[in-house]
């Protein structure tokens, strides 16, 4: 039942993305340019641009080793200015030095607790990244050779 609505929740976002991107260009041409749609715009922008980076820093896929707290770091480094940039030209705040620094402080914030919620339970259902990391490589390499 839980994979089930993990994949129905997983379906729902995609197309939700999918209408965004489809509905946005004529939202554009029939309402014309407008704060509500330059807003959404910056958020599915800056929900692509996360997508990429968690894929490029997480996945594997490009960087084969390296360590958990490499990732991250080098994820919050990379997501922060390319998702504050998202916001500073889709007008998600005020173009104010005060603003952009409220912006850090709340990103760093949600970056701290998601990141240590993520680890604590992936700590306790699998052990630690590393951990199931080099598992799934001892896996992988067995299957293969």
């Amino acid at each position: 039942m839980k994979r089930f609505f993990a994949r129905v929740l997983v379906s729902a976002c995609v197309v939700f993305t999918v209408i965004m991107m489809a509905s946005l260009p004529f939202a554009y041409i029939y309402a014309g340019p407008s704060e509500g749609l330059d807003m959404s715009v910056g958020m599915l922008v800056a929900a692509l641009v996360a997508a990429l980076l968690q894929g490029f820093w997480f996945s594997g896929f490009v960087l084969k080793r390296m360590r958990y707290a490499t990732r991250l770091a080098g994820f919050a480094l990379t997501a922060a200015p390319l998702i504050f940039a998202c916001g500073w030209f889709a007008g998600w705040f005020p173009p104010r030095i005060e603003s952009a620094v409220s912006f850090f402080i709340v990103f760093l914030a949600i970056f701290a607790f998601v990141s240590v919620g993520y680890t604590l339970y992936f700590k306790k259902v699998a052990g630690g990244y590393q951990e199931a990391l080099e598992a799934y490589r001892k896996q992988a390499a067995e299957k293969r050779g």
